[in-house]
């Protein structure tokens, strides 16, 4: 069972990995502290030396989650687009994709602190939530600027409406055992939206 001594970033990486593995494989509810030392191959007590709870955990895949969502894939994503709903697309693209690829961890993460009820990793997600809207909105208030968005619309109701999307969308992919094509599914939902805001 035991490992060799490893860094508190080493060790720290590994547990938050394991967690992520887990959840994908039984769902948030079921990962526990125990199952994370079985993954990692550590004793309980070890786990504990780099995280206080499950709750300490939960709170690091959180700063992830923020990385994966406002951090540098938006401006990867907006590479070789000129225009503004071009890169909004290729931005939730990019995001689907990601979600695809580890079968919709950041969603039931946040689940799973919901369920928590802990006030301050609400309040972290809710701050995550609301600075992916505000790189949406701002992306949306440029298309406006630009001419090729409506401007009797309201940016950040657009952005929310289209967060609503995304979230819908992987609840239900989620919820049906991942048994559809998340971007196939987003294609007429995206056609619907640029429907609604585009200027003609």
């Amino acid at each position: 069972m035991a490992r060799k001594h490893e860094s508190t970033a080493v060790r720290q990486r590994q547990i938050i990995d394991a967690a992520r593995k887990l959840i994908i494989k039984y769902g948030s509810e079921h990962v526990t502290v125990k199952r994370i030392a079985k993954e990692v191959g550590i004793s309980e007590t070890a786990i504990y030396r780099h995280f206080k709870s499950k709750k300490d955990i939960l709170s690091l895949l959180a700063d992830h989650i923020e990385d994966s969502l406002v951090g540098d894939t938006i401006t990867a994503a907006a590479e070789g687009y000129a225009s503004s709903l071009e890169i909004l697309d290729s931005v939730l693209r990019s995001h689907l994709s990601a979600i695809e690829q580890r079968r919709g961890v950041s969603f039931q993460v946040i689940a799973e602190i919901i369920s928590l009820g802990d006030k301050k990793l609400n309040k972290k997600i809710t701050d995550i939530i609301s600075k992916y809207i505000s790189r949406l909105k701002d992306l949306l208030a440029e298309g406006v600027k630009a001419g090729e968005v409506r401007e009797d619309i309201d940016p950040e109701a657009a952005a929310t409406v289209l967060f609503g999307i995304i979230q819908g969308l992987v609840n239900i992919w989620a919820l049906g055992n991942y048994s559809f094509d998340l971007q196939e599914k987003y294609v007429p939902l995206w056609h619907i939206f640029c429907e609604a805001v585009v200027k003609r």
